[in-house]
């Protein structure tokens, strides 16, 4: 098999040349003209895609591995990488590094296909959260103290001709903040719209059965929202022998309550204490006597 494959299916979270200002993404600018730009690069000098760690690696093309393990501080090439892998590409004249991995599945040495799994990803050595960085050098001729640090764009060889199953496919560079970890890409922003789409015009299926699309549902329940006050006008109950409308029984019991709220009114504001008395029976008076002389006299029965 010839050609180039992409590392990983996860989506690109910040293409070759990028830059940004924005640090911690708090909306205040922490490095006036870009951070790559402040460390004397023209920007991000790889692709990084947003991986989970533990993610499978694989090798973008046949090649051969010069190194795989903790680059530290000190690997000329690889430095800051953390668990890192450098594979060389004869056929192609380039190699790619595969940077801040969890832990590497190869070793010096060995050869490697187009496809196969050679680290899984993480976030080791200068990355402030789990991605692949993929960059690309050229095996002879590299510059590390130009503007890219040696590094070439990577992107013709996995977005072009190479590898006819994703060309076209990259982002362009840009001098925006990079897109957080877990931003979807273009292709699977417009699965989701297709999704979307299938399920508001086309219905959907569930354990078998066809469901009814969104929007068809949502003008029937319209349509029943409607119907309500009818069907409530029209729900009847027996009063007096007879079938009267529901709502009809609650606007006269309404204006019955209505009705009673001015005599409520004068009987509490006429009604004197012996009106009270006088209205309670006498043996019932005896027990409220006792009550309250319990009360009075602090001793509760």
């Amino acid at each position: 098999m010839t050609g180039f494959t992409l590392p990983t299916s996860r989506p690109i979270t910040q293409p070759w040349g990028a830059e940004f200002d924005d640090w911690d993404g708090d909306g205040t600018v922490d490095y006036p003209g870009g951070f790559y730009h402040s460390i004397g690069w023209d920007g991000h000098n790889g692709i990084d895609y947003g991986c989970f760690v533990g993610d499978p690696i694989e090798a973008v093309a046949d090649g051969v591995v010069t190194f795989a393990g903790d680059a530290g501080n000190w690997h000329a090439i690889l430095s800051g990488g953390g668990n890192a892998i450098l594979v060389e590409h004869p056929a192609y004249g380039v190699q790619t590094e595969y940077l801040h991995l969890s832990r590497w599945a190869v070793n010096a040495g060995d050869t490697v296909k187009r496809g196969q799994v050679i680290g899984y990803s993480g976030s080791t050595g200068a990355a402030t959260a789990p991605h692949l960085h993929l960059g690309m050098l050229r095996i002879n001729g590299y510059n590390l103290g130009d503007r890219w640090r040696g590094r070439i764009d990577p992107t013709p060889y996995l977005y072009g001709k190479l590898n006819p199953d994703y060309a076209g496919l990259a982002p362009q560079s840009t001098t925006t903040r990079p897109i957080k970890e877990d931003t979807l890409s273009a292709a699977e922003v417009q699965e989701i719209k297709d999704h979307i789409n299938a399920v508001v015009y086309g219905g959907t299926t569930w354990n078998g059965s066809k469901k009814a699309p969104l929007w068809s549902v949502a003008v029937v329940n319209q349509n029943m929202i409607k119907g309500i006050p009818a069907k409530v006008w029209a729900t009847t109950i027996f009063r007096s022998g007879k079938r009267i409308p529901v709502l009809q029984e609650l606007a006269d019991i309404k204006t019955k309550v209505l009705g009673l709220e001015p005599v409520i009114a004068e009987i509490q504001e006429n009604t004197s204490a012996e009106d009270v008395a006088l209205s309670i029976p006498d043996d019932i008076a005896q027990q409220v006597i006792d009550a309250l002389a319990a009360r009075l006299s602090g001793v509760v029965k």
